[in-house]
C-alpha cells in the first residue's frame, strides 16, 4: 500500500465515520496502532486532520481524529484550487451576482442532463443512477436503501468552497435532486456546516396535501 493511497483511505474513513480513534483507523487499514500512528502524524503535520483529547475519569486521556478544513479540500485538484482563489476574489470585489448566475445556469444544465438519464425510471433506479452520476463528477457518492427511503451520502464536495461562500449552492443541490427524482429530499448533513459528509434523505412524495 503506497503512501498516497493510505492517506486517501484514512481521510475517506474519517470523513465517513469520524471522529474516530487511532484503533479504529488501524482496524480499517488492517495494520497495527503504531503503523496507523505514523500515517496519522504525517497527516497532522500536513494540516489535513486534527486530534481532540477525550478526558476520562480514570486512566490516561484518549484521542479522536477528524478532518480539518484543508482535509475537506484534499481531493480538490490544482485547477479547482485556482478557481477557489478566483471565487475569493469575486467575493472581495462584491460581484456575488456573477456566481449566483453561474449557479443557476449550472442548475439548469445538470437538471437537463440528469432528467434525460433518469426519465421513466422508478425511484430505486433513479437514486442508483444519480449516485453513479455524482461519483463520476467527483462527489464519491454512496447510496443506501433504508426501508421506503434512501440515503445519498457524498464523501467529497467539489464545490465546497463555492458552497461555503455562497449558501445558495447547497439549497440548489437539494432542489435539483428533488426535481429530477420527483421525490422529497432532505439535506440533513452539509460539509459547509462542519459535517464530514453531505447527506441527503430521499423519500417518495407523500400523497397527503
Amino acid at each position: 500500500m503506497n503512501e498516497t493511497s493510505t492517506e486517501n483511505r484514512i481521510i475517506l474513513f474519517i470523513k465517513e465515520k469520524g471522529p474516530v480513534t487511532l484503533q479504529e483507523i488501524a482496524d480499517n487499514l488492517g495494520i497495527t496502532k503504531m503503523g496507523a500512528y505514523k500515517h496519522v502524524t504525517q497527516l497532522e503535520r500536513k494540516g489535513l486532520i486534527s486530534r481532540k483529547v477525550i478526558k476520562k475519569e480514570v486512566g490516561r486521556p484518549s484521542y479522536v481524529f477528524n478532518v480539518t478544513e484543508s482535509g475537506k479540500l484534499y481531493f480538490t485538484n490544482s485547477d479547482s484550487l485556482i478557481l477557489l482563489k478566483f471565487l475569493d476574489y469575486i467575493k472581495r470585489e462584491g460581484k456575488d451576482e456573477l456566481v449566483i448566475k453561474f449557479l443557476k445556469d449550472r442548475f439548469k444544465s445538470l437538471y437537463n442532463e440528469y432528467k434525460d438519464k433518469l426519465d421513466k425510471k422508478d425511484l430505486d433506479e433513479k437514486v442508483e443512477i444519480l449516485g453513479k452520476l455524482r461519483t463520476s463528477e467527483g462527489y464519491m457518492a454512496e447510496v443506501k436503501k433504508c426501508g421506503n427511503s434512501f440515503e445519498l451520502m457524498e464523501l467529497n464536495c467539489p464545490i465546497y468552497r463555492i458552497a461555503s461562500l455562497f449558501g445558495e449552492a447547497c439549497s440548489m443541490e437539494r432542489d435539483l435532486f428533488s426535481k429530477v427524482l420527483d421525490a422529497e429530499v432532505e439535506n440533513s448533513h452539509r460539509q459547509v456546516d462542519n459535517s464530514n459528509v453531505c447527506r441527503f434523505i430521499i423519500r417518495p412524495k407523500s400523497n397527503i396535501h
